[in-house]
C-alpha cells in the first residue's frame, strides 16, 4: 500500500464574528481566533527576522511543517510584495499530512479579505490530495511552492535543501505529539544552511530541549494572545551575503543543446531564477524532433509496487499537467489506459489494489471507457482525470519564450578549457561547423544526438535510438474526447487529427530518417483494439504521418543531472518527454543553481547520469 494521508476532519466555528478552522481529531485551532495573521506576522515572520534577511538576497528557502491553511506562506508572500524589488526569489517548503480541500481553505481564509488576492492565487494553484510531492509556481515563477503532502519526518528525511528559516508549526505538541520529536528535529539541522533560525508557537520545554540538543540555540519570548511564551532559535553562524552568492554557483552563462522538450524545460527553469540560457538547435525551429509532434498523451507510468521509478512517474505527470495549463498547451482533459492483454490487465489490478486516491486513477468498464473516450474499444481499463492531451509544440514555445535561441548549429565537440585564473571557475568550449561558443555550464539536451557528446561520461553502449512514426488520421475519423494508451496511443490534436502511434525501429542516428509507408500504417492501426481498428481508414489511403527519433537508455529511465563541473544532461526520455521532462528540468536548474530539487532522494537516484558507472 502506498502512505495515506489523513483526511481533514475539520469543522469552521464562528467566534466573535470570525470564522476559525477547528481540527476535530486533534481538537485545536488551525491559527488564534485573536487574530492568526497578527499571530503569523509575529511568530514566524518576525521571529526570523525576515524583513531584513530576505531584502536583497538573491534567494531565500524557508521550510515549514505543517501548512495548514497557507496563511503562513501567503502572509509570506505579502512580505515580498512589500519588499518589492528588494525581494529574493522565493522557495518555499511545507509538509502536510491531512491536506486540507480548497474550499474549506477558502472560507477559513475569508478572515483576511485584505489577503483576497494572494489567497485566490495559492488555491488557483493548490494541487489534489495524493501523496508525495507537488511543485507550484507563483508571482510570474519568483516563488517555488514544494508541497509534500505525508508525515513531515519521513517527507524532509527524503529531501534535498537547505533552509534558511524554518516555520516550526502543527497542533499543539500535546495534541499532537507524533509530529514533536527528536527525529524532526534532527532533520531540521541537517537541512539548514549556516545560521538557519526558526520560529514556533510553542515553547514546551520538550520542545526547547529537543531543539537544543539538535544543535539549535533557543530564545523565549512572550507569546501572542493566550499563548504565554514562544520560541525563537538559531543553528551556526550566518555567511556573509558575498560567501553566500559564491556557495549558490550562479553561473555566468548556460548554453543548452537541444531545443526540443527536454531543453526547454531546463530553460523555463533557469529562466525564472534570473538565469536566461542561450539555446542551441540543429534544425530550423525549436521541437523539430519528436517534441514537434501534433499531440501526446500525459499519464502516468505507476507501478505495481511502491517504487521510486513509480513515485518520478506520479509526481512529474502531476507538474507536467500543471505546466501545460499554465502555458495554454491543453488539448483534451483526462486520458485513458486500456487493457487488451491479461498481463496488463493484472498489472493495473495491483496498481489499482495500492489504495491510489480517485483523483490520481479509478477502474472503468467499458462502456465508461467509451463514454469517457468517445471510442468504442469494448475494453476496460484505468481513467487518469487529471490526465490528458498536450500540444507538445505550444509547450515547448512558451517554456522557451525569452530566451536567446540560435538554429541550424550543430554541435560537434564539447572540449574543457582551462579554468580561469582569477576566477577559479571551469568553462567549456562548444565547437561548431562555423566556430565555437564558451561557456560556464552546458546543458546537453539533444536526444539522439548524446552519444556523439558524452563520450567522456557515458559508454555510447548506453545508448537505444528508435524512429518513431505516428500516422495522422483525418479529421472526422472518429470522435476522440481523451487521450487513450493501449499498448499504442491515440490523441487528438488541435486542427482536429487524430495522431495513432508510434513504431519502434531500431535507428542508425548518423542515417536519414526512414520512409513512412503502408506498412508502418498498418502496423500503427494493427496496435488499436479490433473494435476500434474497424472503423479506421484503410493504410493504402493514409499519407500523412510524421517520423522522429527517441533515445532510451537500457533501464529505461532518463538522464538527468550533473556529469562534470558545468556539464548536465537531460536526456534518455523515451516517448515520455511530454510527462517526464518539465520537472526534471526543474532538477536539472536546481543542480545548476545550487537550489532545493524537486525531487526527493530515490528519484534522483533513479535518473541519476552515473548510475551506469
Amino acid at each position: 500500500m502506498i502512505e495515506q494521508l489523513l483526511p481533514p476532519d475539520c469543522r469552521i466555528e464562528d467566534r466573535n464574528g470570525t470564522p476559525v478552522l477547528v481540527s476535530q481529531r486533534f481538537d485545536d485551532i488551525y491559527f488564534s481566533a485573536d487574530d492568526g495573521l497578527a499571530e503569523t506576522q509575529l511568530v514566524f515572520l518576525e521571529g526570523n527576522n525576515l524583513k531584513e534577511r530576505m531584502a536583497g538576497r538573491s534567494h531565500f528557502t524557508i521550510a515549514e511543517t505543517g501548512f495548514g491553511t497557507g496563511l503562513n506562506f501567503i502572509a509570506t508572500l505579502e512580505l515580498m510584495q512589500n519588499l518589492g524589488d528588494k525581494a529574493p526569489g522565493l522557495h518555499y517548503i511545507a509538509t502536510e499530512i491531512a491536506p486540507l480541500e480548497g474550499e474549506m481553505m477558502r472560507t477559513a481564509l475569508s478572515a483576511y479579505p485584505e489577503l483576497a488576492g494572494l489567497s485566490e492565487a495559492l488555491l488557483d494553484a493548490l494541487p489534489p490530495r495524493w501523496p508525495g510531492r507537488h511543485r507550484r509556481l507563483l508571482m510570474g515563477g519568483r516563488v517555488t511552492l514544494d508541497l509534500l503532502y505525508g508525515d513531515s519526518t519521513q517527507r524532509l528525511r527524503e529531501s534535498m535543501f537547505k533552509a534558511d528559516a524554518w516555520y516550526l508549526d502543527g497542533f499543539s505538541p500535546a495534541r499532537n505529539p507524533a509530529m514533536w520529536q527528536d527525529d524532526l528535529y534532527a532533520l531540521m539541522a541537517e537541512r539548514s544552511s549556516p545560521g538557519a533560525t526558526l520560529g514556533s508557537f510553542t515553547a514546551a520545554g520538550d520542545v526547547r530541549r529537543g531543539l537544543e540538543q539538535a544543535g539549535f540555540s533557543i530564545t523565549r519570548h512572550d507569546g501572542f494572545g493566550r499563548k504565554r511564551h514562544r520560541i525563537t532559535g538559531q543553528i551556526g553562524t550566518a555567511e556573509p551575503e558575498a560567501s553566500l552568492a559564491e556557495q549558490s554557483g550562479q553561473p555566468q552563462d548556460v548554453v543548452i543543446i537541444g531545443a526540443g522538450i527536454a531543453g526547454a524545460s531546463v530553460a523555463h527553469a533557469l529562466k525564472r531564477h534570473g538565469v536566461t540560457p542561450l539555446i542551441l538547435g540543429a534544425g530550423e525551429v525549436a521541437a523539430d524532433g519528436a517534441s514537434g509532434n501534433l499531440a501526446a498523451v500525459q499519464s502516468p507510468r505507476l507501478t505495481a509496487l511502491d517504487t521510486f521509478p513509480g513515485r518520478l512517474s506520479l509526481t512529474a505527470w502531476g507538474y507536467a499537467r500543471y505546466l501545460a495549463d499554465e502555458c495554454g498547451a491543453v488539448i483534451d482533459h483526462g486520458s485513458l489506459i486500456l487493457t487488451q492483454q491479461d498481463r496488463e490487465q493484472a498489472r493495473q489490478r495491483k496498481i489499482l489494489g495500492l489504495g491510489w486516491p480517485e483523483t490520481v486513477l479509478t477502474a472503468i468498464e467499458a462502456d465508461e471507457a467509451q463514454r469517457i473516450s468517445g471510442l468504442e474499444t469494448g475494453l476496460s481499463g484505468s481513467y487518469y482525470p487529471l490526465g490528458g492531451t498536450v500540444d507538445p509544440r505550444r509547450l515547448v514555445a512558451a517554456l522557451i519564450d525569452g530566451c536567446e535561441t540560435r538554429f541550424g548549429l550543430t554541435i560537434r565537440a564539447i572540449e574543457r578549457l582551462s579554468p580561469d585564473t582569477g576566477e577559479g571557475r571551469q568553462r567549456w568550449r562548444l565547437t561548431h561547423d562555423d566556430g565555437v561558443i564558451d561557456a560556464d555550464n552546458v546543458v546537453i539536451a539533444n536526444g539522439s544526438g548524446l552519444a556523439r557528446l558524452s563520450q567522456e561520461w557515458l559508454p555510447p553502449s548506453l545508448f537505444q535510438v528508435t524512429a518513431g512514426m505516428v500516422s495522422h488520421l483525418p479529421e472526422g475519423t472518429c470522435s476522440l474526447l481523451a487521450g487513450l494508451s493501449f499498448g499504442g496511443y491515440m490523441a487528438r490534436a488541435r486542427d482536429g487529427r487524430i495522431c495513432l502511434g508510434a513504431s519502434f525501429d531500431h535507428h542508425d542516428p548518423d542515417q536519414p530518417l526512414p520512409e513512412a509507408g503502408r506498412q508502418a500504417h498498418e502496423r500503427n492501426l494493427n496496435l488499436l483494439p479490433e473494435r476500434a481498428r474497424a472503423i479506421m481508414p484503410d493504410p493504402g489511403n493514409l499519407d500523412d504521418s510524421r517520423v522522429s527519433l527517441r533515445l532510451a537508455v537500457p533501464d529505461r529511465q532518463p538522464l538527468a543531472g550533473l556529469l562534470d563541473e558545468g556539464v548536465s544532461v537531460l536526456a534518455g526520455l523515451g516517448a515520455r518527454g511530454m510527462v517526464t521532462a518539465p520537472l526534471l528540468g526543474e532538477h536539472v536548474a536546481s543542480r545548476i543553481l545550487n537550489l532545493p530539487s524537486p525531487l526527493d532522494q530515490g528519484m534522483a537516484s533513479v535518473v541519476n547520469p552515473k548510475r551506469f558507472s
